[in-house]
């Protein structure tokens, strides 16, 4: 993991040290719970706008999984102002579509196909009723508004436990962020919601269904999370998003896109002071949740041995190597952090060994992943075809096994630091990327995390780190995913973990 502070650049270039760090961050909370973070910035005629919720898949679960990733899509399609020509003109022919999509779903859950003559029925009075409401609909004005004054990077995340709305404006025209993100986080409307739903449907089909290497992750990463939701996909299953109806959508929006699990962050030529009486004005009325968001308790289990999983697919094969690690904050992170960085790269021992040495593969790596409950280190390889996947992973794991007995050498530490350095560097080429790190540890535990964080890699020794190896990357504990192509004797896809 690579995070950098908006100064830092100044700072390492000057060869000043870690703890003169400083972010003119102004930060606040509204009464009713919305956070707020302003950095200024007059050297740029822009503002990054972004308001990010705290809420992802790691909080759907069977029937609901994808919800946070259909709402991206929903909240472009307006609220009670925006996106309608007459709202109290729609209201009844949502109702009527809700009715019918309700016989629909009862219809479903009788286990009846997409194909089925009355489920068909009940479609097409849906979509009956959608071109009617389409009379009513301004399609795309949050978009037109944005792009018609300026607005560049309009787009919208979701991840597993945060999902954003973005815009950069021109600094005279931040207002407009204010009043539109909240009219959505006040009075959304789900209009569209069945088409869209479909939409959804559709992109899951090309992204994953139809395409090999995306499937494999999908089933590898709930394979490696038994237990925790970070095994369920943003994007949902498909099952799920068939059942997906505008009740249960309105019902996940109430409880987690609120103020009080929202975050605000500006960066760019804005004036701290009247930034902040501005979102008050325009924020502060909007009530907190009803109910207070319940964290997710559930942790993974330790792992009860090896797991494997093996997918033969028309696709370029690879291995891939997974280990449980903490969440966070948790001091052995920035250790399998200098882990990431002997095993990466062109100069990685993965890469030297495999590709350089042996010319097995086409490249190879490591990386660590912070998480805010159970965390993960994935070691891959990607494979030349006529590559035996067993010689690999024989291989990686005596590179762990160095690791895991011998400290890096005093080189090896500098070339990870420099590489951690300018990785530094990458992440101030946008205020959008400031202000995603700015919220990443505001998500994490605490924005003020950025700035301790080169002085903890700094102060890491060499000593330190294969006890960290040792601990985590244990391959008795390990979850190992195989890609291979297809063969004219190839059993079908082996979708069940086999344990050792």
């Amino acid at each position: 993991m690579r995070i950098l502070s908006p100064l830092m650049f100044l700072i390492l270039i000057s060869g000043a040290s870690a703890s003169d760090l400083h972010i003119p961050v102004q930060y606040d909370t509204l009464k009713n719970g919305l956070r707020v973070i302003v950095v200024p910035d007059t050297n740029v005629a822009v503002v990054s706008c972004r308001l990010y919720y705290f809420v992802g898949s790691m909080y759907e679960g069977p029937g609901t999984t994808g919800l946070s990733h259909m709402y991206e899509h929903m909240m472009f399609k307006g609220t009670k102002r925006l996106g309608t020509r007459s709202y109290q003109k729609e209201v009844p022919i949502m109702k009527s579509i809700d009715s019918l999509a309700e016989k629909m779903e009862k219809e479903r859950l009788l286990n009846r196909p997409e194909s089925d003559s009355l489920i068909q029925v009940y479609r097409t009075g849906i979509f009956s009723l959608l071109e009617k409401q389409r009379n009513f609909i301004k399609k795309d004005e949050i978009w037109e508004l944005y792009q018609n004054n300026g607005g560049t990077s309009l787009n919208a995340w979701t991840s597993d436990d945060m999902t954003a709305y973005i815009v950069t404006l021109p600094k005279n025209k931040v207002s407009l962020f204010y009043w539109i993100e909240a009219d959505r986080m006040r009075d959304p409307v789900l209009r569209e919601f069945y088409s869209e739903r479909d939409v959804i449907a559709e992109e899951r089909r090309m992204r994953y269904d139809n395409r090999p290497v995306n499937r494999y992750w999908e089933r590898l990463n709930s394979i490696f999370y038994i237990a925790h939701p970070y095994g369920t996909p943003t994007i949902g299953w498909m099952s799920d998003i068939q059942a997906y109806t505008r009740d249960k959508m309105e019902n996940h929006v109430r409880r987690f896109y609120t103020p009080d699990n929202a975050l605000l962050v500006l960066v760019g030529n804005i004036n701290p002071s009247t930034a902040m009486k501005d979102i008050n004005t325009y924020f502060g009325s909007i009530p907190r949740a009803s109910t207070p968001k319940q964290e997710i308790v559930t942790r993974e289990p330790e792992p009860a041995g090896v797991t494997r999983f093996t997918m033969h697919e028309q696709a370029e094969p690879r291995i891939d190597i997974l280990f449980h690690t903490p969440g966070y904050p948790h001091d052995d992170l920035y250790k399998l952090d200098i882990v990431e960085g002997i095993f990466s790269g062109r100069s990685g021992r993965l890469y030297r060994r495999l590709v350089d040495q042996e010319g097995l593969c086409t490249d190879a790596g490591a990386q660590n992943s912070y998480r805010i409950q159970d965390g993960e280190f994935h070691v891959w390889a990607e494979l030349k075809n006529d590559t035996d996947p067993q010689k690999v992973e024989k291989i990686i794991l005596e590179e762990l096994k160095k690791a895991a007995t011998e400290k890096p050498s005093g080189k090896e530490m500098m070339r990870i630091s420099n590489e951690i350095r300018m990785s530094f560097v990458s992440g101030l080429k946008s205020l959008e990327g400031i202000s995603d790190r700015l919220a990443w540890f505001e998500r994490l535990r605490s924005w003020k995390d950025l700035l301790s964080y080169p002085e903890k890699i700094a102060a890491l020794k060499p000593d330190e780190i294969p006890q960290a190896v040792s601990q985590w990357l244990n391959p008795e504990m390990m979850t190992v995913g195989k890609l291979l192509p297809v063969k004219a004797s190839t059993v079908p896809t082996t979708n069940k973990p086999e344990k050792k």
